[in-house]
């Protein structure tokens, strides 16, 4: 999937408007966080780089912030990965993300942590990303719904909006 594709298809899933998010992605191309194509073939955007857009719309610091929003937060530390790496695998991967036992939390702040919960063989695994604060620090906390990830990652697959909204059972 392109680059402006992915945009449209985040904001329309995370309700953030695409002429916000097509800046906050322009200012991670300048700074070397997700690729710039300069004509056809465009290339892909990899799992790491929708992760990466993903996570400035959520935690949207602001336009000059954006480069350093998303290594503040995706280079956030769990058990054996970053949120990031984390975020782009179960991306990959939809059925890790049923829309019912899944999500991101993430407590944005001083100091900033993450919650991300998955599905595996094995049930349902939160993992938390950052340190804990001994007393909540946070500014406001941001939470994107199992069913925002599963649709993303779905569409990122290959399914049309329309087919997701039918598996989900709810409108486009």
């Amino acid at each position: 999937m392109r680059k402006s594709q992915v945009v449209d298809l985040l904001a329309r899933r995370l309700g953030v408007r695409a002429t916000r998010l097509t800046s906050l992605t322009q200012r991670l191309a300048d700074a070397g966080l997700v690729h710039v194509s300069s004509g056809p073939p465009y290339a892909d955007v990899t799992p790491t780089e929708v992760a990466r857009i993903l996570l400035v719309a959520v935690a949207d610091e602001g336009l000059a912030a954006a480069p350093a929003t998303v290594e503040r937060y995706g280079q956030l530390r769990g058990r054996s990965s970053t949120l990031e790496a984390a975020l782009a695998h179960a991306l990959a991967r939809p059925e890790a993300l049923p829309p019912a036992r899944s999500g991101l939390e993430l407590h944005v702040g001083d100091q900033p942590y993450a919650v991300l919960t998955t599905v595996s063989a094995d049930g349902a695994l939160s993992n938390v990303f950052g340190d804990l604060p001994a007393v909540e620090t946070v500014d406001r906390i941001v939470t994107v719904s199992g069913g925002a990830l599963f649709a993303i990652a779905q569409e990122i697959g290959g399914m049309s909006a329309a087919e997701v909204a039918a598996l989900l059972g709810s409108a486009i």
